[in-house]
């Protein structure tokens, strides 16, 4: 074995991505070894160490990334009378046992694996009264690993519990500052000996209790820390008596914690950041501090006062302190946060549910345990690792893992009904909600009752941003869009019925870049600027949707009725659905990966206005097993439909049909008014305009699509007697839109 002990081990720490380099005995054999950390060698370099080194001892170099913002590193107790302690403080010892222990023994002790913040740098905790160390080894310190030979004893190093090899770095056990201060509150005590020896114990055991009181332990650590340093064979009564030495240390004052609310709220900061929150600011709104947790990972981000971290700072100070946390060092604590986040922490964009850019896109997938989908040109995986920082709005729910089995797509338009026109805008709307940077296409649903529109958009948001609120009102105000804007990726507005002249506009803003500047609450002279940009359907049975702004970004769709014998209960549809979805994933975020890999060698289509979208989703399509340009076409004729039914039914595109009836018109804006007025004072219509200047407005904003309904419409200057037009409507071909 001593032969090919790296040559033959080296191999399978590399395929496990952990950096390993060839020891002598235990000195490391290259200088600037330390730099083997950051990535594994190339094959050429793998193949030259093996060659050079097979008989060489192996060492594992710790500080690797393993669990979000956590890192592999070592605990080496060089005294097995300290073996017990450690194991029993990380609950290693318990009956019920949530972690495993992976570790391996030498001439002395045992090195236990562990996972801990990036912030921990390695230390000694020193013993004192004849007691030997335990070295806690972060990132730059090496351990050599078995079956190296050991170049005192020689002989091997074992394994202990489970080999690194084995084990799955999220089962090892969590050590942090506040462990590290336990252990060195314990073994530097001369008061640990005593227990340890199990010999006149009580005296002892009051002063180390009223030492760990003091470091901040908890009364179920002050046991854990009891039971490991206690010979296995103690009969005597300290354990039994322990509760009493707890509470009788903690009345006397040796709790640590009790002082000022200001002291306290200090002590909790300094706990929060040594245990991995890890404080920031919005790059969109600077005056947003947010942080990141250690328990779900570096990519989920809260606000720094949110109703979540405070149950974490609260449930951090209990378990280190045992006792509640009192509401006013609590507040200063956040106060404190939130300062640090916004003038010393890093600024990163934040984003909801999809992020990314053109090289590659990330989905929040809503899972406890931080993994999402990386979408490259090269595919999708599943990474716990990612770059992005995401907020969860309320109501956020998650989305299962793809399955890549084919035919979810197609399985999905047979599942709702849609002819092969249908489909297509169904595929361009999806694939445009996934594009990570807007402009994106607005969907506009419309069927007569009970054509399962509501449903339609339900499945549509649970393929891409399920939440509880799966339907909303459309709100009547632009702050109030702006603020769901904020929480959800996707909003889907249920049952519309019209819209005013500024929600159609702010809703344009909405799909293509902009936003609103609304007063700060409680000051006068403070704007807070709200701008988002995001994907959002409405649906309705008809005519909520009249401007030609929000028509020309617009993808239409017009579902059939269902047939009564066709209907099935909202239950069965859900599990048909809800089994069909990680087939359909795995299509989509194929179909992205395929746009991202060509969208830099696609055309922009130019006869749509929004082109950016468009040519995101004519770089998906070939992705998604359509033909090249046909979802393109589809979204075209749609929209040409769709305008074209909503200008011929405007009351201003039928009283100029009717003046233009028996040739042009040509002449001032203001004849044109008189003619208008004339007729309206037959026919009363609120949709005409008012008066000569909004007659001349609503033209020029009308006039692309009037065009499309054959209603061509020609400004010819202006004089003294004001602009002058030209329209006429007779029986030409349509324009072509491709």
């Amino acid at each position: 074995m001593s032969e090919t002990i790296f040559g033959s081990e080296a191999p399978k720490y590399w395929e496990r991505n952990l950096p390993v380099i060839p020891v002598n005995g235990k000195i490391p054999i290259h200088q600037g070894w330390q730099g083997n950390l950051g990535s594994i060698p190339n094959e050429e370099r793998q193949r030259e160490l093996i060659a050079t080194h097979p008989g060489n001892n192996i060492g594992a170099l710790l500080g690797l990334p393993v669990d979000g913002d956590k890192t592999l590193v070592a605990l080496d107790v060089d005294d097995d009378r300290l073996l017990a302690v450690s194991l029993q403080l990380l609950g290693l010892n318990r009956a019920e046992r949530r972690t495993v222990l992976a570790g391996k023994k030498g001439k002395k002790g045992a090195t236990i694996f562990v996972r801990a913040p990036k912030s921990l740098k390695s230390t000694v905790i020193k013993g004192t009264a004849g007691l030997g160390n335990i070295d806690f080894l972060a990132a730059g310190k090496m351990t050599v690993m078995p079956p190296s030979v050991h170049p005192e004893t020689g002989k091997p190093y074992e394994v202990s519990g489970k080999s690194l090899l084995d084990v799955d770095f999220a089962d090892l056990p969590e050590i942090t500052e506040h462990h590290i201060k336990l252990l060195k509150a314990t073994i530097g005590s001369e008061y640990a000996i005593v227990l340890i020896e199990g010999n006149a114990t009580h005296d002892a055991g009051v002063a180390l209790t009223g030492v760990l009181v003091h470091s901040g332990a908890t009364d179920e650590e002050i046991a854990d820390i009891f039971i490991g340093l206690l010979p296995n064979n103690y009969d005597g009564d300290s354990l039994k008596e322990l509760s009493g030495w707890i509470k009788s240390a903690r009345e006397k004052g040796f709790d640590e914690t009790k002082d000022d609310g200001g002291t306290l709220s200090a002590k909790l900061v300094a706990l929060a950041l040594s245990e991995g929150m890890a404080p920031f600011r919005d790059e969109a709104h600077k005056d947003i501090a947010l942080t990141t947790l250690p328990h779900t990972g570096p990519a989920i981000a809260y606000r720094v006062n949110s109703s979540a971290v405070k149950l974490w700072l609260r449930h951090l100070a209990h378990k280190a302190w045992g006792k509640p946390m009192g509401a006013n060092p609590l507040s200063e604590a956040i106060a404190t946060l939130e300062a640090i986040g916004l003038f010393d922490g890093p600024s990163f964009p934040v984003y909801a549910r999809v992020a990314g850019d053109t090289k590659s896109i990330s989905i929040d997938l809503g899972r406890q345990d931080g993994r999402m989908i990386k979408i490259s040109p090269d595919g999708q995986t599943i990474e716990s690792n990612i770059a992005h920082k995401f907020v969860r709005g309320a109501g956020f729910e998650s989305l299962p893992l793809p399955e890549a089995s084919g035919g979810g797509l197609r399985r999905l338009q047979s599942f709702l009904g849609l002819d092969d026109q249908n489909y297509r805008l169904l595929l361009a709307f999806l694939i445009n909600a996934l594009k990570p940077q807007g402009p994106y296409f607005i969907l506009l649903v419309e069927g007569e009752q009970g054509s399962g529109k509501s449903f339609f958009c339900e499945i549509i948001k649970r393929i891409i941003d399920p939440n509880q609120a799966l339907r909303l009102r459309l709100p009547d105000k632009p702050q109030d869009l702006m603020i769901q804007a904020k929480e959800y990726w996707l909003l889907s507005f249920d049952n519309a019925s019209g819209m005013k002249a500024e929600m159609s506009d702010i809703l344009c803003s909405l799909a293509t870049g902009g936003g609103i500047a609304v007063r700060r609450l409680y000051t006068d002279d403070e704007l807070h600027v709200l701008t988002y940009m995001r994907p959002f359907m409405i649906n309705g049975i008809s005519g909520y949707a009249t401007r030609p702004d929000l028509m020309e970004r617009a993808i239409p769709i017009k579902l059939p009725p269902i047939g009564e014998g066709e209907r099935k209960t909202e239950a069965e549809l859900m599990k048909e659905f809800q089994a069909m979805l990680p087939l359909i994933l795995a299509e989509l975020y194929d179909g992205v990966a395929y746009a991202l890999l060509t969208s830099d060698e696609v055309e922009p289509p130019r006869h749509l206005r929004m082109a950016d979208a468009a040519r995101w989703i004519r770089a998906a399509e070939e992705g998604l097993g359509e033909q090249s340009g046909a979802i393109i076409d589809a979204i075209a004729l749609a929209q040409n439909e769709f305008i074209i039914d909503r200008v011929n039914d405007d009351p201003l595109v039928m009283a100029l049909r009717t003046i233009t009836a028996r040739g042009p018109f040509e002449g001032y804006v203001g004849d044109l008014f008189v003619r208008i007025a004339e007729i309206q004072e037959r026919s009363p219509d609120r949709g005409l305009p008012q008066s000569p200047s909004r007659l001349s407005n609503q033209l020029d904003r009308m006039r692309p699509a009037m065009a499309k309904a054959g209603v061509m419409v020609e400004f010819l200057g202006k004089d003294r007697r004001g602009r002058r037009i030209k329209i006429s409507s007779d029986n030409m071909s349509l324009p072509k839109f491709w």
